[in-house]
């Protein structure tokens, strides 16, 4: 009778471990060694940013996330999206993983808009799980003519 050589409960599952790397190397083939939006977090959300003319629109990925968790802040030009997604109770006694993709904890993501965007302006809005954010841009200096009086 052959006996298992490792104890039955290890600190983590296998899975996990092969889940993590498959992460990984799919953020090496997709996005190469930068890791711009993630910057050291464990995760971030996923977010589209669109030029609409006369303002941006972001739109980010944010299941699972209470909207009085999520922080939209503008400095200057620059646009950053904080949260918390907590973490879920660990399954009960007789129950385990069977596989867990989701990632939970903290996350910031940053833009730094290519203009001068209207602060006081901004609106932001969650529903279904997608936050949007609007942000216009400032109204440029248009300048004016100015006629030369002639003196006598």
């Amino acid at each position: 009778m052959a006996t298992f050589p490792f104890r039955t409960e290890l600190p983590f599952n296998l899975q996990d471990v092969r889940d993590e790397f498959d992460r990984l190397l799919d953020r090496v083939w997709h996005v190469g060694l930068n890791t711009a939006p993630l910057d050291g977090q464990d995760w971030a959300p996923a977010m589209d940013i669109v030029d609409e003319g006369s303002s941006y629109r972001i739109r980010m990925e944010v299941a699972g996330i209470a909207a009085d968790q999520i922080d939209v802040s503008v400095l200057e030009n620059s646009l950053v999206v904080r949260g918390y997604k907590p973490v879920p109770p660990k399954p009960a006694e007789g129950q385990r993983k069977l596989r867990g993709e989701c990632r939970y904890g903290n996350f910031c993501r940053r833009f730094e808009f290519p203009m001068p965007v209207s602060e006081d302006a901004i609106a932001a809005s969650c529903k279904n799980g997608v936050l949007e954010v609007s942000v216009p841009k400032k109204s440029e200096a248009k300048g004016r003519s100015v006629k030369v009086q002639a003196e006598d």
